[in-house]
């Protein structure tokens, strides 16, 4: 007589006193995962092909099933945790509760593909619970004699198997990557899926808009914090929120009537996500194995990122600004905006930054001032000398050399020639120096393959143990040398993106002619560095020293 999966009914706990009972008491466990399906094994190793067999076997033998315990969607690579595979943990819990002498599946394959699975339960738990584990298809049976070896080296092939289709999967996920084919399951805040498409994306009209405003406002000095804050109070859904509204979850975190809240960490990852520009950047993460769910950061040099695959939200120069803003780490004061000097101006003494300090009342208002980061943190004798310095002070600094220096320049003789005479007084020297930190690098990549030939060289006795600690001795010393050289160079040459300086300090150079007021945006792109507290020796005061862009 034929039996179908929908005939089965379970059966209920009885007594397992009776030991001859329990060995014909059947625990059936099917299970399907994504893998079969990328396999081309769905239709054979369906759900209900999979009970319909297993059933007839089990009533044909005369044995009496106990329960089905159905995995559908779970990897046979995993076993231990409740998310991993749940019927199988729960299979697993009755089983040691002896309420069942057999496991039946039908291929080994089905119960694990993880030789360490089939180690533990099949010749290990099982054995001391008394339990035979049966497979149909590639005849698996514990009862059996000598059929151990077998199932070992089934287990092993099955685990071939399943790391030979991981680095498959994983070959063409990169072939997709390198092609610019967004892969996430949602699509990034300000984005969504193209419906003709589901692997490239379109802006979102309801959420774009807010990306644009959280850029701008960063340009505006606004941190983080104060960001969130303002997302908040004008109650914008956050992305989470958004997700479940555009019907992306299936899972709801918030009630109707909540909009999420804002972080920090949110508005900082959209600041930081070039996906902004229209480039698609993957393979942030990975798995550190087939057989482990645990996931792990990959270095920024081997993220795959592939320009201009969908319309930017916002402009590569916004996103670069933004960038350089983020590199200083500023912090923002008290109003949420980062103060106009932050990051600017540094201790002569130890070269570290000098940050806001509360400031003092005063008849024109509240003074705020600047003080060596370090200044108090340690004792009298040891504190960095350089005293506090008020902020207006610098800023009128500032404006006066600005002043002085542009004072006969019209806005309209801002042209191109102008600027580029201004920009160009450093190309010799930076030339100068990016050749001998070139020359650095080369003999300092000398130095080390000369110290590994001198160490082949000690180890089959060509030179004594003295000979080698001698020359190893004069190499050390010099690469010292040039390491310290080649990072004075480095504080003093940086490469830059000369087009867009030049565009950056012409902007800022009209807007001070035309006002003849300091801002933030002033001072970022025509202030390299201020350095305050070496006492002038005529004077006996402290010096602020201005280095300008074009210096």
């Amino acid at each position: 007589m034929e039996y179908i999966a929908s005939e089965y009914k379970p059966l209920n706990d009885i007594s397992m006193s009776n030991m001859s009972l329990r060995e014909i008491i059947v625990a059936i466990y099917v299970r399907l995962s994504k893998e079969d399906l990328d396999s081309g094994e769905r239709e054979s190793e369906s759900i209900q092909n999979q009970k319909a067999m297993l059933l007839n076997y089990a009533i044909n033998r005369g044995w009496q099933v106990y329960n089905i315990y159905c995995d559908e969607d779970y990897s046979g690579a995993y076993a231990g945790s409740d998310n991993d595979r749940p019927e199988f943990n729960r299979m697993m819990n009755d089983a040691s509760q002896n309420k069942f002498g057999i496991v039946l599946c039908k291929s080994q394959s089905r119960f694990s593909r993880n030789m360490e699975v089939i180690e533990q339960y099949i010749h290990g738990r099982f054995v001391e619970w008394g339990i035979r584990f049966v497979s149909l298809v590639d005849n698996a049976d514990t009862e059996i004699k000598g059929n151990k070896k077998a199932r070992q080296i089934n287990s092993l092939m099955n685990e071939w198997y399943l790391e030979d289709l991981s680095e498959n999967i994983k070959s063409v996920f990169r072939y997709k990557m390198e092609h610019g084919e967004f892969l996430a399951a949602f699509p990034p805040y300000g984005y969504s899926k193209d419906k003709n498409n589901k692997n490239h994306l379109v802006i979102n009209p309801n959420t774009a808009p807010v990306v644009k405003q959280i850029f701008e406002w960063h340009s505006e000095g606004y941190g983080a914090a104060r960001i969130s804050r303002m997302l908040n109070d004008r109650g914008i859904p956050n992305p989470r929120k958004q997700q479940e509204l555009d019907g992306l979850r299936k899972t709801y975190m918030y009630s109707p009537n909540e909009m999420g809240c804002w972080s920090t960490t949110t508005i900082g990852d959209i600041l930081n996500n070039q996906v902004y520009c229209g480039d698609v950047v993957q393979h942030k993460v990975e798995k550190v194995s087939y057989k482990s769910k645990v996931i792990r950061k990959v270095s920024a040099d081997n993220n795959i990122i592939i320009s201009d695959m969908h319309e930017p939200i916002i402009s590569r120069k916004v996103f670069k600004e933004t960038q350089e803003r983020l590199s200083k780490r500023r912090k923002a004061t008290g109003t949420g905006k980062v103060h106009i000097l932050s990051g600017k101006v540094f201790c002569h003494y130890c070269g570290k930054p000098m940050q806001k300090n509360h400031g003092v009342s005063s008849k024109a208002g509240h003074i705020g001032y600047l003080r060596c980061r370090d200044k108090y943190s340690y004792a009298a004798k040891d504190r960095c000398p350089t005293p506090n310095i008020r902020m207006d002070y610098i800023l009128d600094a500032l404006q006066i050399q600005l002043i002085n220096k542009f004072k006969n320049i019209a806005v309209e003789n801002l042209d191109e020639d102008f600027i580029n005479e201004l920009l160009n007084k450093n190309d010799d020297k930076n030339a100068l120096l990016s050749t001998e930190l070139t020359n650095l690098k080369k003999e300092q990549g000398k130095i080390a393959n000369n110290q590994k030939n001198l160490y082949n060289d000690r180890l089959n006795d060509i030179i004594s143990v003295t000979e080698y600690l001698n020359y190893n001795k004069d190499f050390i010393e010099r690469l010292e040398k040039i390491e310290k050289r080649i990072a004075e160079i480095e504080k003093q040459f940086v490469v830059k993106d000369e087009t867009q300086k030049r565009a950056n300090v012409k902007a800022a150079l009209m807007s001070f002619l035309e006002t003849k007021c300091i801002d933030r945006k002033i001072i970022d792109h025509l202030v390299e560095r201020i350095e305050f507290g070496e006492i002038n020796k005529e004077t006996g005061n402290p010096t602020l020293k201005i280095f300008w862009a074009w210096d």
